[in-house]
């Protein structure tokens, strides 16, 4: 933190002294100019008027002292003129450098809370896994019913551990190169499989589901549907007061399927609305954050749906929450 408050104000200090300089030199410049005109016609007015006797007027009249005068105000516009396109490309470059410093110390503090939470999510699985195989070492004579249960949530685990690394693998294929499968799917269908997989995880949660779309079939990827519909249906519940429901609906509008999340959860300001779509991007600090993910979850669905040409916008819910709206072209 210290480090990084002491290159801030060094950039800054550099920002200003250039700035300064440059009003600087350009005053000096002027002052130049009006000094080199004055000399010049100071010896001008020393040879017509005290030498040769004309007068005043007729010395203002001269080609000579009206040539010079318009040479003065050329430079002096020319000064003024460049100076000032100067400095506003000064202030443009300095704006897209401060653009890109704090977008570099964003993607920095981002990258260090995944490092974070992929080191959480990856030990937690993974420490159950093992506390499971121990006890079976060391207690082979267990009942069938706490065999089933550490079993049971072994795999659990396991199938946890499997999503976060295939979300880790899709989030590497997307930035690279990655190409839909399209076939028919029955939206609703999809919907209700994948429900059946987050009630099992979310147990404490209530979710309701309506179609309002009598043949719901779409041309798409189906793992891209899924990972859009598990994603959107788990960050609504963990983001969500424990024992709250979750609402989803299935509509058609025009020749497109819209799809919504609705949560009664804490809700998105509108900077988390911006950003919560990019790469390692989660509300909050790592430090104090109690919800569990990798940040990579809505970057996955953003770019699941660009891929097959739909667009997802996020509602305030009522009272309070959000609603994720996804339109996916039929």
């Amino acid at each position: 933190m210290k480090r990084h408050f002491r290159h801030r104000f060094i950039y800054y200090g550099l920002i200003f002294y250039v700035l300064t300089a440059s009003v600087w030199w350009s005053y000096l410049l002027l002052n130049q100019n009006t000094d080199l005109r004055d000399a010049r016609i100071d010896a001008l007015h020393i040879e017509y008027v005290q030498y040769e006797g004309i007068s005043e007027l007729e010395f203002q009249e001269k080609k000579v002292y009206q040539y010079l005068n318009d040479e003065f105000r050329k430079q002096r516009m020319m000064i003024i003129g460049e100076g000032s396109v100067f400095f506003i490309v000064l202030i443009i470059g300095m704006w897209f450098m401060n653009r890109g410093f704090r977008k570099e110390i964003a993607l920095a503090r981002q990258q260090r809370n995944f490092l974070l939470s992929i080191t959480h999510e990856l030990k937690s699985p993974i420490a159950s896994i093992k506390l499971a195989l121990d006890t079976f070492m060391k207690r082979p004579n267990l009942k069938p019913e706490f065999i089933h249960k550490l079993t049971k949530g072994a795999l659990t685990e396991t199938d946890r551990l499997n999503t976060l690394v295939n979300n880790i693998l899709l989030a590497a294929r997307i930035e690279n190169s990655y190409a839909t499968s399209k076939e028919p799917l029955n939206f609703a269908e999809l919907i209700n499989e994948n429900l059946n997989q987050v009630r099992t995880k979310f147990a404490n949660f209530r979710f309701n589901f309506q179609s309002n779309v009598d043949d719901p079939i779409i041309h798409a990827d189906r793992q891209a549907l899924n990972s859009i519909i598990v994603n959107l249906i788990e960050n609504a519940a963990k983001y969500s007061p424990n024992g709250d429901e979750v609402n989803i609906n299935l509509n058609r509008a025009g020749k497109q399927l819209v799809f919504e999340v609705a949560d009664k959860g804490i809700g998105l300001t509108d900077e988390d609305k911006e950003n919560v779509f990019e790469k390692f991007y989660r509300v909050g600090s790592e430090d104090t954050r109690k919800t569990k993910g990798t940040g990579l979850g809505l970057f996955i669905v953003k770019n699941m749906i660009t891929a097959h040409g739909g667009t997802i916008k996020i509602i305030d819910n009522q009272p309070n929450g959000s609603v994720f709206s996804v339109s996916l072209p039929i």
